[in-house]
């Protein structure tokens, strides 16, 4: 087994690297609109351009999926999977709740994974065959049912494919708050940290999810989809549900009861 320990350490220096250039950017950092009609910022492709350098300067023979310039996969056997700055909407609009995610992949499973949040100076990461960590401290998802009054994260999207109003009826009828961020990786790690015991959302990229289920599956939590399937990094955008494991059933029987078959 390899143990990626270098590999790793490089995720962690570069994330450090990438949020100076966020928190330096937070509050001048020049907004556009892609073709999606989703916001960018030069802070995304600044902190994108970095990683690719990055990368291709340490591991020569490694790929690069980002969401800003290498968004079409690898057929790699080692693939760098990052969102240079999770939560590009709040950021444009000077809310500090933007994150940096980065895992390695190999043949598309994560053995490395690192998300920052530069203005709390909050480092999370993990490898293969090892806890998740924070800042050094080792971090586990918080046990036990839903108790009245406790928040889940991650209001999805209104679609056509699932009932929000549903959902967030169910909810409220467990006498649990739902609350937003607009950040997928900022809501993991939310559950991660065991501050949360779920997040639910239906539109998550790649770039969104790989670090981001790693970190919680090493945290002793549960990543799946609305299928109750194990999640995956790769694949179209997914819903990405992640909880403790005592909830974890309950979470997707409402959820299954919300989508539109």
């Amino acid at each position: 087994m390899v143990n990626h320990g270098d590999e790793l350490e490089f995720a962690k220096q570069l994330a450090l690297k990438a949020g100076e250039i966020i928190t330096k950017n937070f509050l001048h950092s020049t907004i556009t609109t892609k073709s999606n009609l989703t916001p960018v910022t030069e802070t995304d492709l600044a902190v994108s351009r970095l990683v690719i350098e990055a990368v291709k300067n340490n591991f020569p023979n490694h790929e690069v999926f980002d969401e800003e310039f290498q968004h079409e996969k690898h057929d790699a056997e080692y693939l760098w999977v990052c969102d240079p700055v999770d939560g590009t909407t709040p950021f444009s609009h000077h809310i500090p709740t933007a994150m940096f995610s980065l895992a390695l992949c190999h043949n598309d499973e994560p053995v490395v994974a690192v998300t920052y949040d530069p203005f709390m100076k909050r480092m999370l990461y993990t490898k293969t065959e090892s806890p998740s960590f924070m800042n050094k401290k080792r971090i586990c998802v918080k046990p036990g049912k839903f108790i009245a009054g406790e928040y889940i994260f991650g209001i999805p999207y209104w679609n056509r494919n699932f009932n929000t109003n549903k959902y967030l009826d169910l909810i409220f009828k467990k006498k649990v708050w739902v609350t937003y961020v607009e950040s997928i990786v900022y809501e993991a790690m939310m559950v991660a940290t065991g501050i949360s015991k779920a997040l639910v959302t239906v539109a998550a990229n790649p770039w969104d999810r790989a670090a981001a289920k790693m970190i919680i599956e090493n945290a002793g939590g549960i990543c799946t989809d609305e299928n109750d399937k194990r999640l995956t990094v790769f694949g179209s955008p997914q819903y990405f549900i992640a909880t403790n494991k005592e909830v974890h059933d309950e979470v997707i029987e409402i959820v299954q009861q919300c989508l539109h078959k």
